[in-house]
């Protein structure tokens, strides 16, 4: 018997008309638009059929089929039947008590009015059930009923409950284990029973954790075959209290027996047995296996090979495993295309100058790792990635993508920092003007303890080589702690990379200044000001100074490295062969090492600082006195926060000095009378020609873009080389944050406790702007 759609064979016929029946709620034009079978194509049965198929993908009608009319004329027509599934008229809940309808409301995908199916029903119930058991209801059970409604194929849905009590986990038990204590067990699981500080949640999702993180800790102290059978929630001492049973099966305890590498030929043998950390009669580590694995990778993708297989193979002697690693190498991979993706204001060869693999070459991982760094190092994005998709052959595609940040900074108004007080400024800056990674920098600042205006332009790459040329004009006035120190002249700078060691860039910088000194109005009336200053006071004494600088730089990020070191090297050399009215030699030493510490969140940084400072031999001029190193504060040129800013200078410097002009006005009847009151204050000046500090710092992110900072620091500063006590500190600990703000650039502050203060220990906040990384 001929099939309904099944037309005569002799003749190919075109569809003509296509109706549809049985359609209620479902638009005839969307029907047959979906079904896909137009008019005047082809009649086909698998057409006819692939057009049914994604009917009922729709998911709106129980059942649809064609028939098909009598030919005529080469056309045949069909007609679309079609069975609409019920629509939902309303959602209803019933037994929840400790739930409000409100609440369940909202946990719902399905919606009054969407067709009914039976499938969306199921897990619309699994959602629920998860609401109610991420809240406690571990024995909560949920039905779905649906009940006709009067109207034309419409149902109502009622969800019925049964909630059950609200439960909690008090006690674990572990069933099987015998090698090791229960305490140290449960401490691998993420199921924890109920506490002083939380605990006892019934999830689904944590018992799977639980049996993923056993056993993979037996798997890594030599029990190869353990396995978690089950688990189950048992009834504990009341109804609301549950115990958590784990029933493991340990096995046999395994050692290491031999290491072997097969159909390698790449890579040396000797290098990929440096991948496996430990020796022969160890206990089996399922980690070190899959450690040494991922090693191998490593070194084969450093030659270029990323098509290949390693796969750990192991035979049990005994209560021995051997590990056999089997290599397959295939053929190597070069560079077909490096592409950059997500540059919008960055030109494109400002990244492709840092990219040290190009294409032709020969696939290397540490290329990649050394172009994402270098990248990363530019401080004008704000996330780096690198990647590689398959070319022809076994070649690649390397992507490089980037995501740039708001790098410009355009903001005016009032701010506070502990050395220049309460300040009104407007500040422009830019570190990729035109797209090109350029740095301009305008800052115009004035308050009542200091005016600052300030103007800088660097190019990293002159005329597109790796030549950097920078200059500088600024004329500052600030009031120190004992005087006023004003500032104003230029510079300039060129720099390069240094061919060894990696990492490392050399400049030079020639810098010409004004420096005049003058004392504060009304604070030391009996200190000398020329003392204080080591200069006449409002003399200008010319500064001409050649500076170098070296620094190498292996840090993953300009702002919250997370590993890597930075090492600066600066020595300026004032006067002698430079002129100027001043001679005097000045270096610093500034080493940093950055890695993850104990705990993943958290970046450890160890940083060591060395000044020195001394006068030419043939020279019988003292240096300066304002040169010399006065330690303290957050944001001066050498901090120890928790000590304000100058405090810390050689002991033998720090003097009680008579202060007679604080006046007190007492009324006398209807008489003023104007007195002085005499006191002694401390006055630290000058500072030392060596100083020295160290810092460990805990940095962390709380939530993004604010990190958080623990800090100590301990620094202290000599006059003379026989006074040096490297380990005679001062003391300062204490906890700081961090900001990267669009427009307004990095901010921070600290509060550190000075523990060695010699006016008594006590904690003093430091507000940071700018390089908050000193």
């Amino acid at each position: 018997m001929q099939s309904p759609l099944e037309p005569p064979a002799a003749a190919e016929l075109r569809v003509g008309r296509i109706d549809v029946a049985g359609n209620v709620f479902a638009d005839s034009a969307r029907v047959v638009r979906t079904f896909e079978v137009l008019p005047g194509t082809r009649f086909t049965e698998d057409a006819v059929r692939r057009g049914i198929r994604k009917l009922f993908a729709l998911g709106v009608f129980e059942d649809a089929y064609v028939t098909r009319g009598q030919p005529h004329e080469g056309v045949i027509d069909l007609t679309i039947h079609v069975k609409e599934r019920p629509r939902i008229s309303r959602i209803e809940f019933s037994g929840n008590k400790r739930k409000d309808t409100a609440d369940l409301e909202k946990k719902l995908r399905l919606h009054i009015g969407e067709p009914y199916s039976p499938t969306t029903v199921k897990t619309q119930i699994d959602t629920l059930l998860q609401y109610y058991r991420d809240d406690g209801f571990a024995q909560v059970r949920i039905d779905a009923v649906t009940d006709s409604v009067s109207r034309d194929n419409q149902v109502a849905v009622r969800f019925v409950i049964q909630e059950g009590e609200k439960v909690k986990i008090t006690r674990v038990e572990l069933v099987g284990d015998a090698a090791f204590p229960e305490k140290k067990l449960r401490k691998q699981m993420k199921t924890r029973p109920k506490g002083i500080f939380g605990g006892g949640d019934v999830k689904d999702e944590n018992f799977d954790e639980d049996r993923d993180k056993l056993e993979a800790w037996y798997h890594n102290h030599g029990f190869h075959d353990m396995k978690v059978v089950g688990h189950e929630l048992k009834p504990g001492d009341s109804v609301r209290h549950l115990t958590y049973v784990v029933r493991i099966e340990e096995g046999r305890r395994y050692r290491i027996g031999e290491i072997k590498w097969e159909g390698a030929s790449v890579v040396p043998q000797a290098e990929l047995m440096k991948n496996w950390k430990g020796k022969p009669g160890d206990w089996y580590d399922r980690s070190k296996v899959e450690r040494a694995q991922g090693d191998a990778y490593a070194d084969y993708a450093e030659r270029g090979y990323l098509y290949l297989n390693v796969e750990p193979s192991e035979t049990v002697r005994d209560s021995v495993i051997d590990v056999s690693f089997q290599v397959t190498e295939g053929h190597p991979s070069n560079i077909r295309l490096v592409n950059i993706l997500g540059n919008k204001s960055t030109r494109e060869k400002v990244i492709r100058r840092e990219i040290s693999i190009h294409e032709g070459d020969r696939f290397k991982r540490s290329a990649l790792v050394r172009t994402r760094d270098d990248v990363n190092r530019l401080a004008i994005f704000e996330d780096v990635q690198m990647d590689f998709t398959p070319a022809e052959s076994t070649d690649v595609d390397i992507n490089l993508k980037v995501k740039e940040k708001q790098v410009g900074t355009a903001s005016a108004g009032a701010g506070y920092t502990n050395e220049g007080g309460l300040t009104g400024f407007l500040e422009l800056g830019h570190n990729n003007v035109m797209g090109n990674a350029q740095a301009l920098q305008l800052h115009l600042e004035r308050g009542s303890r200091t005016e600052d205006y300030f103007l800088s332009f660097t190019e990293p790459w002159f005329r597109d080589t790796p030549t950097l040329l920078g200059f500088s004009g600024f004329n500052s006035t600030r009031d120190r702690d004992l005087y006023t120190e004003k500032r104003a002249g230029g510079s300039g700078r060129i720099g390069r990379p240094l061919p060894w060691p990696d990492y490392s860039r050399g400049s030079l910088a020639y810098r010409l200044e004004n420096v005049t000194l003058t004392g504060l109005s009304g604070t030391l009336g009996t200190v000398d000001s020329i003392t204080l200053a080591g200069v006449h006071p409002g003399q200008a004494v010319l500064t001409s100074s050649l500076e170098t600088n070296f620094i190498r730089n292996t840090s993953d990020n300009p702002f919250y490295p997370t590993r890597g070191t930075r090492l600066t090297l600066n020595d300026e050399l004032a006067g002698g062969p430079f002129g100027g009215s001043v001679n005097f030699h000045k270096h610093r030493i500034d080493g940093r090492v950055y890695f993850r510490g104990l705990f993943k969140p958290l970046t450890t940084m160890l940083r060591a600082r060395i000044g020195l400072l001394g006068e030419y031999p043939d020279q019988n001029l003292e240096v300066p006195r304002y040169e010399r190193f006065r330690l303290g504060g957050g944001t001066t040129t050498d901090p120890v926060r928790g000590y304000d800013d100058y405090m810390i200078v050689p002991d033998k410097f720090i003097q009680s000095v008579f202060v007679r002009n604080d006046m007190v006005v007492t009324q006398n009847g209807s008489v003023s009378d104007t007195t002085y009151v005499p006191r002694y204050q401390k006055v630290r000046y000058p500072g030392g020609r060596y100083a020295t500090t160290y810092t460990i710092e805990q940095q962390f992110p709380i939530v993004n873009p604010l990190h958080g900072v623990l800090f100590f620091d301990a620094g202290n500063t000599w006059d003379l080389g026989k006074e040096y006590r490297p380990f005679d500190l001062k003391i300062g600990a204490g906890l700081g944050f961090r900001l990267e703000i669009p427009l307004l650039g990095n901010i921070g502050f600290d509060y550190g406790y000075g523990f060695n203060r010699d006016d008594g220990p006590r904690a003093v906040g430091h507000f940071l702007i700018g390089n908050v990384n000193n």
